[in-house]
C-alpha cells in the first residue's frame, strides 16, 4: 500500500522544523569557518543526522511527482541553507531517471543558489553525474556553458562532475581536459582544487593521457593546488618523476 501523499508545501515546513529542532549553533559557527565561503549558513548538523532526517522523509518524497519534486527542491535551495541545500540535492537525485535536456533551466537556476563545496560536489555526484551518463552530448553542452560562469560553483561543477567513476571510466578524457584546460588558472582556489580532483579520478581511466597533461601543467607553472592534487594516487618513482618537472623559465 503507498504512503500517503503529503503535499510539497507541508513537506517543507516539516522538514525545516525538523532541521530546525536539531540545530547545533556552535557546530554552525565551526563549520562556517570551515567553508570559509560567502553566504555559508548552516544548522550545524553532522552527516548522519541529516541522513536520518532524510531516510524518514523519503517515502514522501519518492511519492511527488517530477515538477512537485522541482518545486520542492527549488524552495529548500533558496533557502540558502547547508542541510536544506542537501535535502534538495537528495530529493531530485530520486529523479534523476525523470530529468532530461528540457530540465536544464531549471538545474543552471539552481546552481544558482548554492553557497558551497559540500552541496556542489554532493550535487555533482548524485544528479549530475546519472543525468550526464543518459544525455551525454547534451549535458557536456551544458557544462560547456558552466565551465566559464562568473558563478564559481559553476566552474567547480564543470569538472567535478568527472570525478569518482565517471573519471575511473575513461570515457570522459576528452571533455574532462578541455574542461580543466580553461580553469587550471582559475582565482579561486576551491575551482582549482576542483580540477585538480578530477584530473586525479581521469587519470585511473587514462593514466598515460593524463599524466603527461600534469607534467605539462608543472612545465607552465600552474598551481599545486591543482597538481599535487591530480598525482594523489601516485607512489613512489612515478610520483617523483611529476615532482621533478619544473617550470620553464
Amino acid at each position: 500500500m503507498n504512503e500517503e501523499i503529503i503535499p510539497y508545501s507541508e513537506l517543507q515546513c516539516e522538514i525545516v522544523a525538523e532541521m530546525e529542532a536539531c540545530a547545533d549553533l556552535e557546530a554552525a559557527h565551526k563549520g562556517s569557518w570551515a567553508h570559509k565561503t560567502e553566504g555559508y549558513v548552516s544548522y550545524g548538523m553532522k552527516a548522519g543526522k541529516i541522513y536520518n532526517i532524510f531516510r524518514h522523509f523519503r517515502p514522501s518524497f519518492k511519492n511527488l511527482s517530477l515538477d512537485q519534486s522541482l518545486a520542492l527542491a527549488e524552495q529548500l535551495i533558496l533557502a540558502g541553507i547547508e542541510e536544506l541545500s542537501l535535502f534538495a540535492n537528495g530529493i531530485l537525485a530520486l529523479k534523476t531517471q525523470q530529468l532530461g535536456p528540457e530540465h536544464f533551466p531549471f538545474l543552471d537556476r539552481y546552481l544558482d543558489n548554492f553557497h558551497s563545496w559540500s552541496v556542489t560536489d554532493d550535487f555533482c555526484l548524485h544528479v549530475l553525474q546519472p543525468v550526464l551518463r543518459t544525455y551525454r552530448t547534451e549535458t557536456l553542452a551544458l557544462l560547456e556553458r558552466w565551465n566559464p560562469s562568473p558563478n564559481l560553483w559553476k566552474r567547480r561543477a564543470s569538472v567535478v562532475v568527472f570525478t569518482r567513476k565517471i573519471g575511473a571510466s575513461g570515457e570522459y578524457t576528452e571533455a574532462c581536459l578541455a574542461m580543466c584546460e580553461n580553469l587550471v588558472f582559475d582565482p579561486e582556489d576551491l575551482v582549482r582544487k576542483g580540477v585538480g580532483w578530477a584530473l586525479k579520478d581521469t587519470m585511473r581511466g587514462d593514466p598515460e593521457r593524463v599524466l603527461d597533461y600534469v607534467k605539462e601543467l608543472r612545465r607552465r607553472g600552474v598551481s599545486s593546488v591543482v597538481t599535487l592534487y591530480a598525482i594523489r594516487d601516485l607512489k613512489g618513482a612515478a610520483r617523483e618523476a611529476v615532482l621533478a618537472v619544473k617550470k620553464e623559465r
